[in-house]
């Protein structure tokens, strides 16, 4: 009935254990609510619901007590009990969902299970509950409007600040059709299109001989990227991009991302300049900032819309929608917006600075 002895605490984490292995030879796609993932594991287990609120603290007590301090080794348990805690505390706003393949690689069995928080106004409600006075603020939040519906609060003031600079130092350029009249785009339909992967690269290479310093490319998706940047091998538009400038690119792996971002700024330094191949939603586009010699140009190819068919998106847009009538198309391109704006703003980051 209760998990304060240890012995009792293992038990259930073994119980919670089994029962999480059951779906992931199903083969099949499962979407539960939070309520009925725990009924069922109360039915097939006997874990009583209240018991599952507590595994996180349980967990962090019991590692302390056995004076372990090396806690890597426990990572995985700590994700279950992280998620036994949080489908034990929230009845509305997560969704647990099993997917058993990729769809985009539907023959490769690759299982995996999510608890997905599909109401970001959970984590603002804290914060309004424990303080009288909150600011949001940031260079990237627009259209205002919606953050009020999507964090479910009513704000008593909201304003709009322009940007205060010492000189004309922004140069904004849509580009929407090549030097050759190809239409620009990465939209699903075309984005394949040797023509407009071309157009892109010869855009590159405009840019690369005429900008100085650094230069940031912030691509749709890490697998766009790939294709493009082989189309542009085999071309041998990345050679000329070359002869203007050295060229590194981002990976999913954190310590090659980190390794290629030290040396782009160690290019810049020197003057000799350098091209960045980036993700949009990747850790440069958010987290680092391209001031001065480092970001002396941005360049978006298409706006970075999320990947529609995801599970997780489509429960999150049926939730948006039935409980703060967010439409579909409203929050994708809100989305894709303030992704676009996350990127351009790692070139502008002082009064001082241009780009």
């Amino acid at each position: 009935g209760n998990i304060r002895r240890a012995e009792h605490f293992i038990g259930l984490m073994k119980r919670l254990v089994e029962y999480l292995k059951q779906p992931l030879t199903l083969g099949r796609v499962l979407i539960e609510t939070p309520l009925s993932f725990v009924a069922g594991l109360q039915q097939a287990t006997a874990i009583e619901p209240k018991m599952l609120r507590f595994c996180t603290s349980r967990l962090g007590s019991l590692l302390q007590v056995l004076e372990i301090t090396d806690l890597s080794e426990f990572y995985g348990l700590s994700m279950i009990a992280d998620f036994a805690t949080l489908v034990g505390t929230y009845s509305k706003g997560f969704s647990v969902i099993l997917e058993p393949f990729d769809d985009r690689t539907p023959h490769i069995a690759d299982p995996l299970l999510q608890l997905c928080c599909l109401d970001a106004s959970l984590a603002m409600s804290k914060v309004l509950q424990r303080f009288r006075s909150v600011v949001i603020t940031s260079g990237t939040l627009s259209p205002l409007e919606i953050y009020p519906r999507v964090l479910n609060f009513t704000p008593v003031s909201v304003e709009r600040l322009p940007m205060t600079l010492t000189r004309n130092c922004l140069c904004p350029l849509i580009i929407a059709r090549g030097a050759d009249q190809t239409a620009l785009s990465t939209a699903f339909e075309v984005r394949r299109d040797v023509n407009v992967i071309r157009n892109y690269g010869q855009l590159l290479v405009d840019l690369s001989t005429v900008v100085p310093d650094g230069i940031v490319c912030f691509f749709v998706s890490y697998g766009y990227m790939e294709e493009v940047v082989s189309d542009w091998i085999r071309s041998g538009l990345i050679n000329k991009i070359q002869a203007n400038k050295l060229l590194f690119v981002e990976t999913p792996d954190v310590a090659e991302t980190s390794l290629a971002l030290e040396n782009y700024k160690k290019a810049c330094n020197t003057g000799r300049g350098a091209v960045l191949f980036s993700v949009a939603r990747g850790k440069i586009s958010e987290g680092i900032d391209f001031d001065h010699q480092y970001g002396r140009c941005v360049i978006v190819f298409g706006i970075p819309y999320v990947y529609t068919q995801s599970r997780v998106l489509r429960a999150r847009l049926e939730y948006l929608r039935d409980n703060y009538q967010i439409k579909e198309s409203e929050f994708l391109t809100f989305d894709a917006m303030r992704t676009t704006a996350q990127c351009v703003g790692r070139v502008i980051r002082g009064k001082t600075d241009y780009g």
